[in-house]
């Protein structure tokens, strides 16, 4: 009898993922504190992203550096020799048009090849970048985030890779004499892209270029980021070329490996993002790769380009979210061309954001074994935009899966024990690569630290192995999202959560748990409206404000959290309400990332978790009971 599929692809060996190990340390302190250290990583010549630009022109010259996909569906690209000389002229443009320290480029456009030549050319000249989300400026109906972060940076210029979709968002700012900088569509011809990557180098300019390089300090400001708000505001994070030292010193080390044969990354995550802006950028540059710019995203109708891109370029390292390596096994189970281009020279996949589902890993796994004889390792890690791309790592080839490992080269962890009695920890982070603190909020920049200075994070952690802690991490949700019955018991909002959505699988795709002060866990969530039309003929073309409240929904997902498991009052939910409505960006509900603010929703929704809790439910109410 043939053995079964999950145990062949178990019994393969796993292909090396190409990242190296580091040793840690860990102090054990008389209050249950842990400390987990490792050692900085070699030191290199390099002191930031832009300093491998003339090393790369000379090793990788014609090669490819930066590609996109062009208005006719093809590639376009430039090169490492060609990168190296547009970022000299832009350099030069950016200080003739007056910007620097106090001056910055505020960026309202996705990524770009324009937008990779601005970032390392204003690096170059010591000029700070603000790489804004798009969706401030393309979603958001009243740009309320976007003229608080204008605000907030006072920008001397503003880039958009065309002007026209962002027309409304210009004018909403108010800054009439803030020039545009833009590919099509500029204020002014002497600000367009092309008249600064074509400025003539002359000897003055040359001069006021190395000036402006040397007179650069490793406290001078190098980008400002804003969070994702996820639990709160966006918050302007201020990066420090010394920060930036201490990043790319971290990604020479543990990507430098995968530096030759050239690397080639697809990659979507968006610049104005640290693990866009940061991590995907900075391996791309201290590995001299071929990036190119993933025009797809993981959600359902843009994930059908990343597919698209995946059959024409087959990467070194794939890194999405879990949502979208999902559908990634779906495609990858009907389309063995598909198989071969992805896995032709892949070493490993990244996930971050969301636990990674143990059926996606058996499932991609069992492609790999079929296509290529070997296993990938799955990668992943901790950290935050305070943190500039460092923190926890893990690339252990194993099923260990929502391990995110040790911390990285250069950084240490303060595990702090949390109430409850449940192996939680609160983890705290300190390094070189870690800013100083948020643009102009001296009130919250304190309260980031605690006062050994290491940074909180907000987030908690267990053991993976409570004898060992070198064993690696296990995320173990938000702390600001935790909160308790009315008979004491704590609420572990993101094991709620998680496990909620696992159980109701696939009927939700996102869920608000809530109980504050209550006797018991429920939760309002958004339906999966695909699914639930599939569960009957007659809801085939049901419209959501009729399908979220229909009796057969409502019966399949009683049945499902009647199914549950979980034992406990804080871990059971049951009551469910579907909402219609989604979670709103500008109330501050949800980040362009697609993480759910579970605070503010149960604000702004408090009139449907009083529904949900009436005595007697509603019929459009799911139960456990």
């Amino acid at each position: 009898m043939a053995a079964p599929a999950a145990a062949c692809s178990q019994a393969l060996p796993y292909r090396s993922p190409r990242i190296p190990t580091w040793d840690v340390q860990t102090t054990y302190r008389a209050d249950g504190t842990m400390i987990l250290s490792s050692a900085d990583a070699p030191a290199i010549e390099q002191n930031g992203f832009v300093d491998f630009l003339p090393y790369w022109a000379q090793r990788r010259g014609n090669s490819p550096a930066f590609s996109e996909r062009d208005a006719q569906g093809g590639w376009r690209s430039i090169s490492w020799s060609g990168l190296w000389n547009q970022v000299r002229h832009v350099a030069a443009g950016l200080l003739n048009l007056g910007l620097g320290q106090g001056r910055p480029l505020m960026m309202l456009s996705g990524n770009s090849i324009e937008q990779a030549i601005l970032l390392l050319a204003a690096e170059y000249a010591g000029v700070p970048t603000v790489p804004v989300s798009p969706a401030y400026s393309t979603i958001s109906s009243d740009f309320a985030r976007l003229k608080g972060i204008a605000a907030l940076v006072q920008p001397a210029a503003i880039f958009v890779q065309e002007r026209e979709p962002f027309e409304r968002a210009i004018a909403a700012l108010g800054l009439p004499e803030v020039p545009i900088i833009a590919v099509c569509g500029s204020t002014d011809e002497a600000w367009s892209f092309n008249a600064l990557a074509s400025l003539e180098l002359t000897p003055a300019r040359i001069a006021a270029l190395a000036s402006a390089r040397a007179a650069i300090q490793p406290a001078d400001v190098l980008r400002i980021l804003f969070t994702s708000g996820s639990t709160g505001a966006p918050k302007g994070v201020v990066s420090t070329y010394a920060n930036f030292k201490a990043s790319t010193r971290y990604f020479a080390h543990v990507h430098g490996a995968l530096s030759e044969p050239q690397p080639v990354f697809l990659d979507w995550m968006p610049w104005h993002h640290t693990m866009g802006g940061v991590f995907a950028f900075g391996r791309a540059m201290v590995t001299g790769a071929s990036h190119y710019i993933d025009d797809g995203r993981p959600v359902p109708g843009h994930f059908e380009r990343t597919l698209r891109n995946l059959r024409e370029v087959s990467p070194t390292v794939f890194s999405s979210a879990p949502s979208a390596l999902t559908m990634l096994a779906n495609a990858l189970e009907d389309d063995a061309q598909l198989a071969q281009s992805l896995f032709a020279r892949l070493v490993n996949f990244g996930y971050g954001g969301a636990s990674l589902p143990r059926a996606t890993w058996e499932r991609i796994q069992r492609i790999a074994g079929k296509t290529i004889g070997e296993r990938l390792a799955f990668c992943t890690s901790l950290g935050a935009t305070e943190t500039n791309a460092t923190g926890t790592y893990f690339s252990v080839p194993s099923d260990d899966l929502g391990n995110v490992g040790v911390p990285g080269p250069g950084v240490e962890l303060k595990l702090v024990p949390l109430e409850g009695g449940d192996g939680r920890f609160e983890i705290r982070m300190r390094g070189a690569a870690i800013f100083g603190g948020y643009l102009k909020d001296p009130s919250q920049s304190a309260k980031a630290f605690d006062e050994e200075g290491y940074l909180c994070l907000g987030d908690a952690i267990r053991l993976a192995n409570a004898e060992n802690p070198l064993e690696g991490l296990r995320f173990a949700g938000r702390v600001a999202e935790d909160f308790k019955l009315t008979n004491g018991t704590w609420v572990r909002t993101g094991s709620v959560r998680l496990g909620l959505l696992e159980q109701c699988a696939p009927l939700l795709t996102d869920a608000v748990i809530c109980g504050h002060d209550r006797d018991y866990v429920a939760a309002l969530a958004w339906p999966n409206v695909a699914a639930c039309r599939r569960l009957a003929p007659e809801l085939a073309a049901l419209e959501i404000e009729a399908l979220v409240a229909h009796p057969v929904v409502i019966a399949a997902l009683n049945e499902r959290l009647r199914m549950q498991k979980a034992s406990g009052s804080s871990l059971h939910v049951r009551r469910l309400m579907l909402m219609t409505e989604p979670p709103s960006i500008d109330a501050n509900e949800t980040t362009d990332k697609g993480y759910v603010n579970q605070a503010a929703c149960r604000a702004r929704r408090g009139n449907l978790i009083d529904e949900v809790y009436c005595p007697t439910p509603p019929a459009f109410v799911a139960t456990a009971a």
